[in-house]
């Protein structure tokens, strides 16, 4: 099972920075060259509807996923001074100045899909949805026992969905000075396109992942739900 390490710039009341193209091919850069990675992706904020969401608004100026076989290697990357050390530096993505970073490292469990190809993917890349479970349920195990034991399964039925990720909770030490999240679920799900997601969102699947989501055992916190286009990067460890 790999890591997956979430790192998020949230937008302030006061502003709304985006990612440019520039900022964007530093990070390439640096992905490319992370010791230890097997890819990392690049969200950033995109357009399309979930009719149980109808507000998707408000979605982090920045999010990026970078995927690790051995935690060893992404805790030398969050070392003070290490290779990870330079997204700490404000001058490193000036065009999300004002953006708040915080970051959370994950345990990936990855579910088939009957057609994990892409058949169509957008010039600006494929389509991630990522879902945030804030959190604390009353009985986490229960919660997460349920969760798996019938959201994927549920998730793989959608039409066009290219891949399935659910991510749980791992202890990461670092020496970034960010603060960290303390989310007890993420997930995400992948489509070609926001078309695409939008279409799989108005199959009979949605409205039966609304019905599961009835049934979770009691929980708190916000349920944060955000579409994104994806760059994806391989690293020199890709699997």
């Amino acid at each position: 099972m790999t890591i997956s390490w979430f790192c998020q710039w949230d937008r302030s009341k006061e502003t709304s920075p985006a990612l440019d193209p520039y900022d964007r091919q530093a990070l390439v850069a640096l992905l490319r060259g992370c010791p230890g990675l097997i890819e990392g992706h690049v969200f950033s904020p995109a357009q399309a509807h979930d009719p149980h969401y109808a507000d998707l608004g408000g979605a982090p100026a920045l999010v990026l996923q970078l995927e690790f076989a051995e935690i060893a290697d992404l805790e030398n990357g969050l070392q003070a001074g290490g290779y990870l050390s330079c997204l700490a530096d404000p001058h490193f993505l000036p065009s999300i100045t004002g953006a708040v970073a915080s970051h959370q490292a994950m345990l990936t469990r990855r579910y088939p899909v009957a057609e994990p190809q892409p058949v169509a993917a957008a010039p600006e890349g494929l389509l991630s949805y990522l879902v945030e479970y804030a959190g604390p349920a009353e009985d986490e195990q229960a919660w997460h026992r349920f969760y798996v034991g019938k959201h994927p399964h549920l998730l793989s039925k959608f039409p066009g969905i290219r891949g399935i990720e659910i991510y749980t909770p791992a202890v990461v030490i670092s020496g970034l000075p960010f603060p960290f999240r303390t989310s007890m679920q993420r997930n995400k799900t992948v489509f070609d396109s926001a078309d695409a997601m939008n279409a799989a969102m108005l199959s009979p699947v949605r409205d039966a992942l609304r019905q599961d989501f009835h049934s979770f055992p009691p929980f708190t916190g916000e349920a944060a739900h955000y579409p994104f286009h994806t760059l994806s990067v391989r690293g020199g460890r890709a699997r």
